[in-house]
């Protein structure tokens, strides 16, 4: 979202209003937080498992040990996502 140059804020009650590269504001006003189940975590888990992914302590953990080796599109995308 933020590469293409879109933003988001929360106005009001937790309604998110997107705005364009243009400054344009886009909110259709139906918005409605999804439901969360009390389960959501291990209902993620199963339903990974089931389509043969095995979590672990290390799923989003980076893969890199030095900062050389990022990849230059993973660095220069997030450098530029953090302003």
């Amino acid at each position: 979202m933020h590469e293409g140059g879109w933003s988001v804020e929360w106005w009001g009650e937790g309604c998110p209003v997107f705005f364009d590269p243009r400054g344009g504001t886009h909110f259709e006003g139906r918005w409605k937080p999804a439901a969360i189940p009390d389960d959501a975590i291990e209902a993620l888990e199963r339903e990974n498992r089931r389509r043969g992914a095995e979590p672990d302590w290390r799923t989003a953990a980076a893969r890199w040990k030095r900062i050389e080796d990022v990849p230059d599109d993973v660095l220069f995308g997030a450098l530029e996502a953090m302003g």
